[in-house]
């Protein structure tokens, strides 16, 4: 999602290109920490899937997936609330500030969708069903690509949001793979 964000920003102007880079590696490092449990969470229920204990794996599924609920509310909080000081005090230009502000403040609640779908990734590749996540990542990336096109540069009759469009299209597109993993489960 950052990848489409940064290509379709890179044609709005500089100082959002330059908040994105920003806010999407400030976005990236805690999303890793939801990725990082995940994995954890993933090789534990492939074992118990190879011992063939499917209790023990819907028993790890649940405490993963109420783990990263919870830690996604304390990312979304840091997201929302703590980086703009943080923002304001390690950047020089306060036009790029702005603009990571302005990305993160939507783009935060993305974090809670993504961290959702963290587990349901671990359970489907610790029992080897990973078509199920393909299918997740090719419906998030069409939805990214609609919608970064659409509210970025306001066709269709949407405002032009530039950043903020970028930043609202892949919530929309987390939240769309999210709610289509949950709906398949």
């Amino acid at each position: 999602l950052n990848l489409t964000d940064t290509a379709f920003l890179a044609r709005v102007g500089e100082v959002e290109l330059g908040a994105m880079a920003v806010a999407g590696v400030a976005y990236f490092v805690l999303v890793m920490t939801g990725i990082a449990l995940g994995t954890g969470a993933q090789i534990l229920m492939a074992r118990r899937a190879g011992e063939g204990n499917s209790a023990e794996i819907g028993r790890l599924f649940d405490h993963t997936l109420v783990l990263l609920s919870a830690i996604a509310i304390g990312m979304f909080l840091i997201l929302k609330f703590a980086s703009p000081p943080l923002l304001d005090a390690i950047l020089k230009s306060d036009n790029v500030t702005n603009a990571c502000n302005d990305y993160l403040g939507i783009r935060s609640y993305g974090i809670i969708f993504t961290l959702i779908a963290i587990a349901f990734r671990s359970f489907y590749i610790g029992i080897s069903i990973t078509r199920i996540i393909t299918y997740s990542a090719f419906i998030m990336m069409i939805v990214n690509v609609i919608l970064d096109y659409v509210l970025i540069f306001g066709h269709y009759g949407f405002p032009e949001m530039g950043i903020k469009g970028a930043a609202l299209a892949s919530v929309i597109a987390e939240l769309t793979g999210a709610a289509y993993l949950i709906i398949y489960s």
